[in-house]
């Protein structure tokens, strides 16, 4: 049996990965936010002390996002959002490592975001986050393609989850849908597939890439009236 680790399995995104790994045979450790504080790096190493036998795959869906404008951000915010989003995968991926490289197979996956190709106002420390991510874990690709691991993110555009209700206005939803032009925001489960794909053994060769699952806004529908 397969075993994938992930985090914030409790959110949207995470609980649809979880449900559809599961129903595929997968054995899921998904520890909630009580269980491992992503911001408490020390808490973050004791946690995986008993893991670090090994996994077949990692996948990354925490993510912190509290809108505000630079001015009004703090700094203890943007260091929060940066340690749950971005510093505490790259302490997690360093932990397993040697595991990954003695076994010579796996997938490592960041959810990411389209902020972490672009950006909005009052998603500095969001984007920040995101920005990182991606670069983490491209250049983990490198490190660890030769030890056949494959390392990607999955962007999602808008999805259909409280975090995209609380943050966006609804004129803002709406107009925002108008520009998809497949007309409507994603499913968890668009994005759970995709997820899927990436960490199973019929993924053999994508790696180093930045999936964006968006229904088309990044082609070009963001122009739309």
């Amino acid at each position: 049996m397969k075993t994938l680790f992930l985090t914030g399995g409790g959110g949207a995104i995470g609980s649809a990965i979880k449900d559809l790994f599961l129903a595929r045979g997968w054995k899921v450790i998904a520890p909630t936010s009580r269980e491992l504080d992503l911001s408490d790096l020390d808490a973050v190493r004791t946690y995986m002390q008993p893991y670090l036998d090994g996994f077949d795959a990692l996948i990354f869906s925490a993510g912190r996002n509290n809108p505000a404008e630079l001015g009004k951000l703090t700094v203890e915010e943007i260091k929060k959002t940066i340690d749950i989003n971005c510093v505490s995968v790259a302490l997690i991926c360093s932990l397993c490592r040697a595991a990954f490289e003695k076994r010579h197979n796996g997938r490592i996956l960041g959810i990411s975001s389209l902020y972490g190709n672009i950006s909005r106002e009052g998603r500095a420390a969001y984007a920040m986050s995101k920005h990182a991510l991606n670069g983490l874990i491209s250049t983990l690709a490198l490190e660890l393609g030769p030890f056949g691991i494959l390392c990607n993110t999955l962007s999602p555009g808008f999805v259909k989850t409280k975090m995209t209700l609380k943050n966006n206005t609804t004129e803002t939803l709406s107009a925002l849908e108008r520009k998809i032009p497949l007309g409507r925001f994603a499913s968890v489960q668009d994005i759970a597939r995709i997820a899927y794909f990436l960490c199973s053994e019929e993924n053999t060769y994508i790696s180093g890439q930045d999936i964006i699952v968006d229904g088309g806004f990044m082609a070009g529908g963001f122009q739309h009236l």
